[in-house]
């Protein structure tokens, strides 16, 4: 099954702590999003390949894989590269912010998570990725090329 069959957005949570998966999975579903969820950054590839969800929550700090590198992995990915990457992290310095930015995320929210901000962020980026999405495939089906350069 594809994102595209299911009634809302679909978010996939990545967070090493299965108590922080429940409380998002339970919190998001609430708000008419779907949930994949992954307690590693290897599963979270291979659901992310297969389901293709319109967001992606990473904890910064999980064991094996960081929340970091997990990002830069997805970014690489030629079908994932477009979906929004938000972290949620317990790290709220400022080191750990420029790194997430740098690395391909779309935002960044520190713990502890206020529920309502997260959903409407998401809501954000989920709207502007398929904005720009949209267009983009409008520009591709038209045959026109557009150049652009600063």
């Amino acid at each position: 099954m594809k994102t595209s069959e299911l009634s809302g957005p679909c978010v996939l949570v990545v967070d090493d702590s299965a108590d922080t998966l429940s409380m998002l999975n339970d919190t998001l579903e609430q708000a008419g999003m779907n949930c994949l969820l992954a307690l590693d950054a290897k599963q979270a590839l291979s659901i992310a390949a297969h389901m293709l969800p319109d967001i992606i929550l990473v904890d910064a700090i999980m064991p094996n894989t960081s929340g970091f590198e997990l990002c830069q992995q997805i970014k690489q990915e030629r079908e994932l590269h477009d979906i929004p990457v938000v972290f949620m992290t317990g790290l709220n310095d400022s080191d750990s912010l420029v790194k997430a930015f740098a690395v391909g995320a779309a935002d960044y929210i520190t713990k502890p998570i206020k529920t309502a901000e997260l959903i409407a962020r998401m809501r954000v980026h989920i709207a502007n990725t398929r904005i720009r999405l949209s267009a983009q495939s409008a520009l591709d089906q038209a045959g026109h090329y557009v150049f652009a350069v600063d």
